[in-house]
């Protein structure tokens, strides 16, 4: 689907404003602003990403652990790495050191790939 200019910026415009939000501390605002956006197109993993951080911001950490998933999926890989770090936190937070392990080994790029063979 073709994008026209007027809707990339509108959600550009968006998310700059959710982003000053969140450097306020203002998370509800900043889903707010996220809100009603439509079809996203090339923008779907940011609005993701700040979905996320707005959604820890509020200990929401199973929303959050669901942004970070989907910015995770969506950005290209140098990308996602603050998606896989993120995700890392809020499952630390939520207590399941497990899932925060095998994030920020994602994270760093180790992946989740079957183990390598010694030699």
């Amino acid at each position: 689907m073709t994008f026209e200019m007027r809707q990339l910026r509108r959600i550009a415009h968006r998310l700059r404003e959710a982003s000053g939000y969140l450097e306020l501390g203002m998370a509800q605002h900043a889903l707010d602003r996220l809100d009603g956006l439509g079809d996203l197109g090339p923008f779907e993993g940011e609005v993701s990403l700040l979905r996320g951080e707005a959604y820890g911001a509020q200990e929401k950490f199973a929303e959050a652990a669901a942004s970070f998933k989907t910015a995770a999926r969506l950005l290209p890989p140098p990308f996602r790495q603050p998606a896989f770090l993120a995700l890392s936190m809020v499952y630390e937070e939520a207590g399941d050191t497990d899932r925060a392990s095998q994030a920020l080994a994602r994270a760093r790029g180790v992946g989740s790939s079957k183990p390598k063979k010694s030699t």
